[in-house]
Order: structure tokens, then C-alpha cells, then sequence
């Protein structure tokens, strides 16, 4: 195959000329591509033992239940997108618990984290689309796939963040923000009066018609109104009315893309982050490009901010989204992005009621976040924006301490779910009581824990019912230092509003 493996080179020097030839293309996805594979797979075994010493590169699948699989072990994910560059921040992520870290597509950002102790997602880019200039895309993916894919450090690739909803909101915010202004900037500057509000009228009135739905009409109107100025329309193609057909295309070039990277490393399964937006006919189809799916959804302080559109903006909005995403990809993993940061962070804002309109969120409503994810079917959370906070401000402590919880929640958090599903009865309560109770059992050595949360805001009486296997079984939360025990079938239990509780069996139960 023409293949120099001749006695005078070294295993080394074979297998970084194989995996160079891999990278340039020289094997394309032909039949002699296929036979070298097994030669390549040989060989990569040897590249790694010689530039990862004793590490051999990790192999990460998905269990039929969709948690994580890391060499054998179930994993829950606990991610954090920030990469601090002094090591010893980096020491204090990996002793709070968290296991993965987001990385750039580098040897050596990856070793960095390996020798922390963590663990790394890279973003493939743009090159995972391959419905535009697919030859040099494919390059990227190789070198990609050659150069971070046997690095032990490495477990999932991530196509680009909100790809489907950016489709959408780059155009949104062109024509509906960013145009209107600059378009008033130019006329303003007008000598002709008449020409100037012939224009601030053609301005109204593609704004009144994109309020109304009208987007392509109030685009040609924009498009007019830059053209009796006298000059080219900024961005003629970043327009709403064929967001829709841009990402059909976006679409169909990541899931061809999705399925060469598949070929190129099947030992990583490749994930898909969205915005808290779009149908989930628009969701599932972008789907087909990931193996693993979730949304960042960051709604803290409630009803002040709109990153929800949901009817539900109060904290309960991130189990919504999280149930959302996987009725968008049934039989996949959810990974939910949680709020590190508060809103006011994220730019200059001295305003006080700005700034408590942006706060930060604080240990309780952080804690019922990750669980409601997790009881809601989450098999991995993540933390967007820290970046943007002090590393001595109270979120920081807030997240570490909730991490490191949830670190020590790890046999329980990623053992299988229990196959009770108790019913639920709620005590009268003066609240009409539109959310409700939330529980997940997880059976852990043949016992069964259960995680429970309050997704009203008013503290709740209920009883999980069903349990009759359970019959004498107590039960500890070791937060409260309360116990309880199943009788008759019946677990009596109270919790407060947006309140967590984490059940565990008693030693010694029957």
C-alpha cells in the first residue's frame, strides 16, 4: 500500500508517518482507505504509548440508558466551559469534582488537563459543516481526528455551540437591531429634508412589517432604503425570511459532517449544545449530528430575565428544557448548560436595579438547577460564564461546594435508574400548585436512593406511593438530618418551595 515499513525505521517514525498521511488526505474513503485502517489502528496503539508514555487513549460510548461510558465506567458528566490558564485554578477544578473541561483542538492544552486530572471536550468548528467547501473541511476533521483523537484526555467533540438558533438570531439581530440604527445614522446626516423623511418613513414602515411577521418585504424595504442612500446593503444574505433555508443547508452539511468525523474517530461520541429556543421538529433534525444533545439555560433572578420563552421563566424552566431536549432526541444523552455567572456580569452595568435585575445566583436556586436537571433525565451538567466572575465571589464557593456534592453523588448519580416510579400525592395547599413534584430513584447495589425536587415555590406535603417492595425500608436525608419510613406502601414526606432532597437508604433496612 505503499507503506514504508521497512526494518530501519522506528515504530514511532511508522506511526507518525501513517497518522501524517491520514491527516493530508492521502487514504481517502476508498477501498484501500478501508484496509489501511486496520494497519492504522495497530500503529496509533504504538503512537500513543510513545507520546502519552503508559496512557492509552480512552474510549467513550453511550449505555442503552444514555449515561456516558468512559472505559467501562459510567460517567456523570460535570463540565465546566472556563479553562483557566493558571495551574493552580486548574488543581481547584479538578478537586471540586469537576471531570470535564472544554480545550481547544491542542496536544498540548490537552496535557495540560490530562496531567490535572481532567478531562476534555474540543469543538470541531466549522469544519463539521460540510455543506460548503467540503475538501478543506474534511482536512480540518483529520488533522482534528489524527492530532487530538488518541489523547487520553479527550472524551467527547462538540460541534458549534447554537448552531441551529444562530441561523436565526444573527439575522434577528441585523435587521431588527443593528440595521434600523445605522440606517438612522445615515439619514440624519441628510441636507434633503424631503429625501430624509421619505426615508425615516420607509425605516417605520419595515419595522411595523417585520412586527408583523412580513420579514421578507421589510428586508427589501431595508434593502431600498441603504440603496437611496446611495450605497450597498451591509449584509444582503443575513436575512429572517430564509433563516428557515439557511439552516436546512447548516443541517444537512453537519450531519454529513457528523458522519465522516464518526469514520474518522468512533471511539468519541460528539455532542450538540442549543439555545433554549426553536421546535423540536427544527431541534430534532439538527439532532442527527450530535450523539449527545442539550441547551444552556441560565434563568436567574425568575421572570427578570428572558432567556426562557417558555411559559415557565421561573428556575423550574431548566427541568422544562431539559425534558424538551430529549423529546428532540429520543434514545440520546442530555447534557444541560447551567448559569455560572449573573446577567450583570457580562457587561458594564452600574445601574443598581440593573444589577440586581442581573444578579448572580445564589447556593439554593444553583442546587435545585442541577437537580431538577438531573431528576428530569440529565445525564450531565456543565457551567457556562465563570469566566466572568471573581474567583473569591460567593458563586464560586456557591459552584464548588455544589459540584463537590454532586462529585461524591457520583455512584449514585450515574447508577441506573430504579424501575419504581412511585406515584405522588400532594397535600392540599392554598397555591394552585402548576408545577409540581419531581422524583427519580436510582438503584444503587440493589438498593434505592431517591432524588426529589420541588419545582413549586411554596413548600409542598406529599407522599410517594407504590413502594410496596420497599415495605420497611428508612430512609435518611442527611442535609436535614430527617428519616423516614415507607409503610404500607407509602413514603411521607415534606419540602420546601424549590427545595432538593437527596434519600438515601439506611444501612441495615431489610
Amino acid at each position: 500500500m505503499g507503506i514504508d515499513d521497512g526494518s530501519s525505521a522506528s515504530a514511532n517514525e511508522k506511526s507518525l508517518a501513517i497518522t501524517a498521511r491520514i491527516a493530508s488526505g492521502v487514504f481517502p474513503n476508498s477501498k484501500e482507505g478501508r484496509c489501511v485502517r486496520h494497519v492504522v489502528r495497530e500503529w496509533s496503539v504504538v503512537l500513543l504509548l510513545s507520546v502519552f508514555g503508559s496512557a492509552a487513549a480512552s474510549e467513550a460510548g453511550i449505555a442503552p440508558d444514555r449515561m456516558l461510558v468512559v472505559d467501562g465506567t459510567r460517567t456523570f458528566v460535570l463540565g465546566l466551559y472556563e479553562n483557566p490558564k493558571d495551574d493552580a485554578t486548574l488543581a481547584q477544578i479538578a478537586a471540586a469534582g469537576f471531570n470535564l473541561v472544554r480545550a481547544s483542538a491542542d496536544v498540548a492544552a490537552l496535557g495540560r488537563l490530562h496531567a490535572a486530572g481532567l478531562h476534555a471536550w474540543v469543538n470541531t468548528g466549522g469544519a463539521i459543516d460540510l455543506s460548503r467547501d467540503r475538501d478543506k473541511q474534511l482536512q480540518s476533521l483529520r488533522e482534528m481526528a489524527a492530532s487530538c483523537g488518541a489523547h487520553p484526555a479527550l472524551w467527547v467533540w462538540e460541534v458549534p455551540d447554537e448552531a441551529l438558533w444562530n441561523c436565526w438570531y444573527s439575522a434577528f439581530l441585523w435587521r431588527s437591531q443593528d440595521e434600523p440604527k445605522q440606517l438612522r445614522e445615515h439619514v440624519k446626516g441628510l441636507q434633503d429634508t424631503a429625501l430624509r423623511q421619505e426615508l425615516e418613513r420607509q425605516i417605520d414602515e419595515s419595522r411595523r412589517l417585520s412586527e408583523e411577521g412580513d420579514f421578507a418585504a421589510s428586508e427589501q424595504l431595508a434593502d431600498a432604503t441603504w440603496k437611496k442612500l446611495g450605497l450597498i446593503p451591509p449584509n444582503p444574505e443575513l436575512n429572517i425570511s430564509n433563516a428557515s433555508e439557511r439552516a436546512a443547508a447548516l443541517c444537512d452539511g453537519m450531519v454529513r459532517g457528523h458522519a465522516a468525523m464518526k469514520e474518522m474517530d468512533a471511539s468519541h461520541p460528539i455532542w450538540m449544545n442549543h439555545a433554549p429556543r426553536n421546535q423540536i421538529s427544527q431541534l430534532a433534525a439538527f439532532n442527527r449530528a450530535a450523539d449527545i444533545v442539550g441547551c444552556d439555560i441560565y434563568p436567574v433572578p425568575e421572570h427578570r430575565v428572558g432567556h426562557s420563552d417558555l411559559g415557565d421563566r421561573s428556575l423550574s424552566s431548566v427541568g422544562a428544557y431539559t425534558e424538551r431536549m430529549q423529546a428532540a432526541a429520543p434514545g440520546k444523552p442530555v447534557w444541560m448548560v447551567l448559569q455560572g455567572f449573573g446577567w450583570a456580569d457580562l457587561g458594564e452595568v452600574t445601574d443598581a436595579e440593573q444589577r440586581k435585575n442581573g444578579r448572580r445566583p445564589d447556593f439554593d436556586e444553583s442546587r435545585f438547577m442541577a437537580f431538577d436537571a438531573i431528576v428530569r433525565g440529565a445525564r450531565g451538567v456543565l457551567y457556562w460564564g465563570t469566566e466572568y466572575i471573581e474567583k473569591n465571589s460567593t458563586l464560586c464557593q456557591d459552584l464548588t461546594k455544589l459540584v463537590r456534592e454532586l462529585a461524591d453523588l457520583q455512584p449514585v448519580l450515574s447508577a441506573p435508574d430504579s424501575e419504581i416510579v412511585p406515584g405522588i400525592e400532594t397535600a392540599e395547599t392554598p397555591g394552585s400548585v402548576d408545577r409540581c413534584i419531581r422524583v427519580l430513584g436510582k438503584k444503587v447495589d440493589g438498593a434505592v436512593w431517591w432524588l426529589i425536587v420541588n419545582e413549586f415555590q411554596d413548600p409542598l406535603d406529599f407522599t410517594l406511593c407504590g413502594l410496596d417492595v420497599l415495605e420497611g425500608t428508612t430512609y435518611s436525608e442527611e442535609a436535614a438530618g430527617r428519616r423516614a419510613t415507607v409503610i404500607n406502601g407509602r413514603l411521607p414526606l415534606r419540602i420546601r418551595g424549590h427545595g432538593v432532597q437527596v434519600w438515601r437508604p439506611s444501612p441495615g433496612n431489610p
